[in-house]
């Protein structure tokens, strides 16, 4: 027989309209009481209505924020086109949407930009986040406060967050050493290991170095370069190592520097140097027509954006049996031959 929200509310000692509060993600509830009925509703193994729930979202005002790195960024140009997408499949929800660029791993202006959606009256979050123990807290905030937030394309360690979509970036990495021992299993390289502040930056490279350390020993890293996401840094730094050792065979790009980087290599045409990056956004297909790059390991940016949009959906209607804690994307290596004959 199923339970309803009614007994839930008896058993948890509290009103009916606090567990359609809870259920829901929506309005404050003190965060033990929460738990509580949270705990009732588990051990009872409630399961929301799913046409009930997809008329509550109906009946609500859903406005969805969404904090991503601006369109310079390809990668999250990309992302949008997704998330577009599944907005568009949305449009009869009359979902809104309220995008905030990110411009800069600081996290005061991180801390300013969620506040300003928050003042806006957002009922969800997706955002690209920093791993950073303010941003955790913020997120642990947002999160007691009944406001699902979904982490995108880079997760945030030991916060309360409802959900992480994107690749598995240890994985990428082993991928890229693993492609990159076939490439030359002795090679002298360098890495561009963007930021810190990212952890799907730190997750990359620290892939990378485990299945180079295990496999591939021959290998010889010769300077790793945190550009932070830095353009004109990384230029610099390439130019000034590839001038400087002339056994370089390699460059892996964890970050959005791979274009910077082949402009510092064409300062140097009569070298033959291996480029191997991340993400197949239109500029990086292009490098590969060009052979300016060699591969580069897909994070399928546009389904990424498609999935996050059903998944803050998914909050209010439960059209998912089970809300996942991680959605998880194929690392996919692609070369020239994906592309062009």
């Amino acid at each position: 027989m199923s339970v309803t929200i009614k007994e839930i509310a008896a058993i948890a000692g509290v009103s009916r309209g606090t567990v359609d509060r809870v259920i829901h993600n929506r309005g404050k509830v003190n965060p033990e009481v929460a738990e509580r009925v949270r705990k009732v509703v588990d051990s009872l193994h409630y399961k929301p209505n799913s046409a009930a729930k997809a008329m509550v979202a109906l009946r609500m005002k859903l406005r969805f924020g969404i904090m991503l790195p601006g369109p310079d960024h390809a990668f999250f140009a990309e992302l949008m086109s997704g998330i577009n997408k599944a907005m568009e499949e949305l449009a009869d929800m009359r979902i809104e949407t309220i995008v905030r660029e990110i411009h800069s791993y600081d996290v005061e202006h991180y801390l300013n930009t969620i506040d300003e959606l928050l003042e806006a009256g957002i009922t969800a979050l997706a955002i690209f986040p920093l791993n950073d123990l303010h941003i955790v807290a913020k997120i642990n905030e947002i999160v007691l406060q009944g406001i699902p937030v979904v982490t995108v394309t880079s997760d945030v360690e030991n916060s309360l967050r409802n959900c992480y979509v994107g690749a598995d970036f240890v994985k990428s990495g082993q991928l890229a050493a693993g492609l990159i021992g076939l490439i030359k299993a002795d090679a002298r390289m360098i890495i561009l290991s963007g930021t810190e502040k990212v952890l799907s930056h730190k997750q990359r490279v620290r892939g990378f170095y485990e299945t180079i350390a295990k496999r591939f020993p021959q290998i010889e890293i010769v300077k790793n370069i945190r550009s932070n996401d830095d353009k004109y840094y990384a230029y610099e730094q390439i130019k000034g190592v590839v001038c400087e050792r002339t056994d370089i065979d390699i460059i892996l790009v964890v970050d959005n520097c791979v274009n910077a980087v082949c402009e510092a290599l064409a300062l140097f045409p009569d070298r033959k140097i291996n480029v191997v990056c991340f993400d197949d956004t239109p500029k990086n297909i292009s490098l590969l027509e060009e052979n300016k790059i060699c591969a580069t390991v897909s994070m399928q940016a546009q389904e990424q954006g498609y999935m996050v949009m059903n998944c803050l959906f998914n909050f209010f209607t439960g059209t998912m049996s089970e809300k996942p804690e991680k959605i998880l994307l194929e690392n996919i290596i692609k070369i020239r031959e994906n592309f062009f004959t």
